[in-house]
């Protein structure tokens, strides 16, 4: 994403993701006496949204039987079923607990409209990076539980346009879901030499924007396509400008649709970052949120490089204004761009979502790519992605693979780029 100005509302605490190992007493499950490592994880989560009286139905496949824990903090439960039938359930601290779960489990709920980028917006779009899933659907928003997806949406105003991806058929982390309704118009971008189609969505009065922030994003994804690696979500991808808020500017990785907030949709960097996520960030989940450089930055590093190779009169003002933003960033301070660690930090309330990892993280491939070629850089990140697609892979091994694969340590620029606390 690029979203620096969504993170004063970004400042709920992260509730915690269940593991998977063996069953435990009842009772005690249920009284919330058992821990988290005991349940299960998510295989497939089928949603069916109405709109008018914002209500849903969750039918969600399981990994395997067994005891389950899901977030389900912004919901009221109104039904929990699985293969045997309506189920006892308890709901503490945001979590929903049922044990020795058989078959899918099918729970019925409402929620509410958000006004702090946690949910669903006024604007009539959706927000739950990086832990507000519980907001719109029972989830774990550990992204490093991958879950594919269907959508049905119902009740959408008249006169109105919905965009949301009907399916996700391969595993993605649980932010990546959303969907925008607004007046909608459309426009076809063309295809890339892989056949993805390319699109772009915007609301009354910004085409002109719509059109400038995107008429390099065919080339640009065909970029992607050839130098890191097939596309893992569909046949094709879409731009959507969306209404998040007055002063709110950036984007959000919700694939294949991205959102990009109405002010930035002119902007080429912001369509390239949004675009890039489909291979990192979604395509590659982290596999710890101490591991968000590893979306973050590699992204902002692939999409200065896209748009460099596609466009080369960008490059120059690209890396100075990624320059520019470093500066700021370290004159703000937070947590180093790589914390030590796994998903013992909030990625807010810590202070990692700033543009430390977003920038040191472009700068230490940057720095990589002028020891090693950067041609050869774009080899190792490419076969990263294909080897950790739809899977769950943490920044040491991206550090391990260029190692390997090259001869060279990045150890230094790793500690003067990724591990400096400022």
């Amino acid at each position: 994403m690029r979203a620096y100005r969504l993170m004063p509302l970004l400042f709920l605490a992260a509730v915690g993701c269940a593991g998977d190992s063996g069953d435990v007493d009842d009772e005690d499950f249920l009284d919330g006496k058992a821990d988290g490592a005991t349940t299960v994880n998510i295989k497939t989560t089928h949603l069916d949204v109405q709109l008018d009286g914002l209500t849903a139905v969750a039918t969600i496949e399981l990994e395997r039987n067994g005891n389950v824990v899901l977030e389900v903090g912004g919901l009221t439960i109104s039904d929990v079923t699985d293969d045997r039938g309506n189920r006892r359930h308890t709901i503490r601290d945001g979590k929903l607990r049922i044990s020795s779960v058989r078959g899918p489990l099918v729970i019925m709920y409402s929620f509410e409209g958000h006004a702090m980028a946690d949910g669903l917006l006024p604007g009539g779009s959706t927000v739950i990076w990086p832990y507000h899933c519980g907001n719109l659907f029972p989830c774990h928003s550990q992204p490093a539980d991958g879950t594919t997806f269907t959508l049905a949406l119902d009740g959408v105003p008249a006169g109105q346009t919905a965009i949301y991806p009907e399916s996700i058929d391969t595993e993605a982390p649980p932010y990546m879901l959303a969907w925008a309704v607004g007046n909608y118009s459309k426009a076809s971008l063309g295809s890339t030499t892989a056949g993805t189609k390319i699109g772009v969505h915007w609301l009354p009065g910004g085409e002109t924007a719509a059109r400038a922030g995107t008429k390099n994003l065919v080339k640009v994804v065909d970029w992607y396509e050839k130098n890191v690696g097939p596309y893992a979500f569909g046949t094709e991808m879409a731009a959507v400008s969306v209404v998040w808020g007055e002063g709110l500017y950036g984007g959000m990785e919700h694939h294949p649709y991205w959102h990009v907030a109405k002010d930035a949709m002119s902007d080429e960097v912001t369509q390239a970052h949004e675009a890039a996520h489909g291979w990192f960030g979604d395509g590659v989940r982290l596999r710890c949120w101490e591991d968000f450089v590893l979306s973050e930055g590699t992204v902002s590093y692939l999409s200065a490089r896209a748009l460099t190779k596609v466009a080369p009169a960008m490059e120059a003002k690209i890396w100075a204004d990624y320059q520019d933003e470093l500066d700021a960033a370290i004159a703000e301070g937070g947590a180093p761009a790589w914390p030590t660690g796994c998903n013992q930090i909030d990625i807010i309330q810590d202070k990692l979502f700033t543009n430390l990892p977003y920038m040191q993280g472009a700068f230490f491939y940057k720095d990589v790519a002028a020891v090693v070629g950067a041609d050869v850089l774009d080899g190792v990140i490419g076969r990263f992605y294909k080897k950790y697609k739809n899977k769950a892979a943490g920044m040491q091994d991206m550090v391990n693979a260029i190692k390997t694969e090259t001869g060279f340590d990045p150890k230094a620029i790793v500690t003067a780029r990724l591990r400096k606390r400022f």
